[in-house]
């Protein structure tokens, strides 16, 4: 058999004797670009299993692994499982689904490393799916593709990109977020994702457009299949609940909304259109993306995103009370300081 490999960091093989493909997929992509829908598509596939929430911990708890000590030790293991288990991510991925307790995962983990032992909680999840490939989707681990592959050797990398114009627009809508701060956001991000990517190993990095996959679903997960070696499903594109609870216009749709893109034509006015393509223009030419704006970008002055940062956390804390009431909201936006720097809205649906 092919021998576990251990390290100070990295988790288990990924791979069979026949060099299956066996896992992580990590679908990124900045926020309300269609992370929701891809996975809700690759979920149909018989062999893959992502979870059905954002993470946010592994880069966090990453930074702090050492506190832990050796995790084989019962007491130390015992110390991980509470402080994972008040998450948001293990309480909405084991609501009504408590597959997983301290003594089944610790019995389950034969690496016994932090990138062994996430794995393990991520594989027993895939486990009760009867599937074989596990996957989180973050959208915001578009930063972090680096860390993620030195822990997850064989990981593969599913960018999707969405026109920044419907995406600060999108934002907007929601949680009304300043369009310009997050077009900023989303040309730092996206060009740092693209840039690691390409400095991944060969066959580890696969970018793909929303707008391809809502107008040829079947060809776009055709190639996304191929990427992760795994035969393409007809089933696939059949969506088995709602991908959008968000309000927009494939809210609570079963069905793949085509053409729900380019609204930024009728709903941005010319000048806000113009100062976004000034941020974005030069990225948005490199990624095929038709621009009337030439030249190099022009970054958001610092000042101003920070006060755009500032009024930005306030439209989310009004969100928030809105949605959950006064003390919940208060309770979430303070739950997400710790994951702030690796995502950009309370964008995972509650």
């Amino acid at each position: 058999m092919t021998s576990i490999v251990q390290s100070p960091e990295h988790g288990r093989s990924a791979k069979t004797d026949q060099g299956t493909f066996t896992g992580p997929i990590f679908i990124v992509g900045m926020p309300r670009s269609g992370t929701k829908l891809l996975r809700e598509l690759l979920n149909n596939h018989s062999q893959i299993a992502i979870t059905p929430n954002e993470s946010h911990f592994i880069p966090d708890f990453y930074t702090r692994r050492e506190s832990y000590g050796n995790l084989q030790e019962p007491r130390h293991f015992s110390k991980f499982y509470h402080d994972f288990s008040q998450t948001v991510f293990f309480q909405r991925v084991t609501d009504g689904n408590n597959f997983v307790d301290e003594e089944s995962w610790y019995r389950e983990v034969t690496v016994w490393t932090y990138a062994g032992v996430v794995e393990t909680f991520y594989r027993l999840y895939a486990r009760t799916q009867n599937k074989t490939i596990w996957g989180d989707k973050t959208p915001y681990y578009l930063v972090i593709l680096p860390l993620l592959k030195s822990l997850f050797p064989d990981a593969r990398f599913v960018h999707i990109v969405r026109d920044v114009r419907d995406y600060s627009l999108s934002l907007k809508k929601g949680w009304n977020k300043n369009i310009y701060r997050s077009a900023q956001r989303w040309y730092d991000a996206v060009r740092k994702c693209r840039q690691n990517g390409i400095s991944l190993s060969a066959g580890a990095y696969y970018e793909v457009r929303y707008e391809q996959l809502v107008d040829a679903p079947a060809q776009t997960l055709q190639g996304i299949c191929k990427f992760l070696s795994v035969p393409y499903e007809e089933t696939m594109t059949i969506l088995r609940r709602p991908a959008d609870l968000r309000g927009g216009d494939a809210q609570n749709r079963l069905d793949i909304l085509r053409k729900n893109y380019g609204k930024w034509e009728s709903s941005l006015s010319g000048r806000q259109i113009r100062r976004i393509e000034s941020i974005c223009g030069e990225l948005l030419v490199e990624l095929g993306y038709a621009t009337s704006c030439d030249g190099p970008s022009k970054r958001v002055p610092f000042l101003e995103m920070e006060m755009y940062k500032l009024l930005d956390a306030f439209s989310l804390l009004r969100f928030e009370i809105r949605e959950n009431g006064v003390r919940e909201g208060f309770r979430n936006v303070v739950r997400a300081i710790p994951y702030a720097q690796y995502r950009s809205a309370s964008e995972e649906d509650h």
